[in-house]
């Protein structure tokens, strides 16, 4: 397994580190295809503060983590029936910081929090990415 990547994000006077992540974990159902069910974690730390806090996106019923199809990316994380985030962009990361924090969150204890519980807040207050505008080609 490589190294994360670890990168930062600077609100106000406070400096915070991040990174995204991807697990594989066992199904409660024997039964199941696949045998495990995936997360999209997003962990962030306050520089100068013990501890950290991850926001955890489960796989699910109308819920697509990092590459579970329809579009979802490493780091993606989308509804069937609408709204998608972007982990590894920083409007995003800022947005799940602040909601996390404004959910009483604090540092310094395992802290947790459920991403789709602030997910549609998040994608309220995230513009949406823009896409790059197709090259212009020259018609001679």
């Amino acid at each position: 397994m490589g190294r994360r990547r670890q990168r930062h994000l600077v609100m106000g006077s406070e400096r915070f580190r991040w990174w995204v992540s991807h697990h594989h974990v066992p199904d409660s159902d024997p039964g199941s295809a696949v045998g495990h069910s995936c997360q999209e974690v997003l962990v962030f730390a306050r520089e100068g503060t013990p501890g950290v806090i991850r926001v955890v996106f489960d796989s699910g019923p109308d819920r697509v983590v990092g590459g579970g199809g329809w579009g979802a990316h490493d780091g993606g994380v989308s509804r069937v029936h609408g709204g998608y985030l972007n982990l590894h962009r920083p409007a995003t990361v800022r947005a799940l910081i602040e909601e996390a924090l404004a959910d009483g969150r604090r540092f310094g204890r395992a802290g947790q929090v459920d991403g789709w519980r602030i997910f549609d807040a998040v994608a309220a207050r995230v513009p949406p990415e823009r896409r790059e505008a197709p090259s212009e080609q020259l018609v001679e």
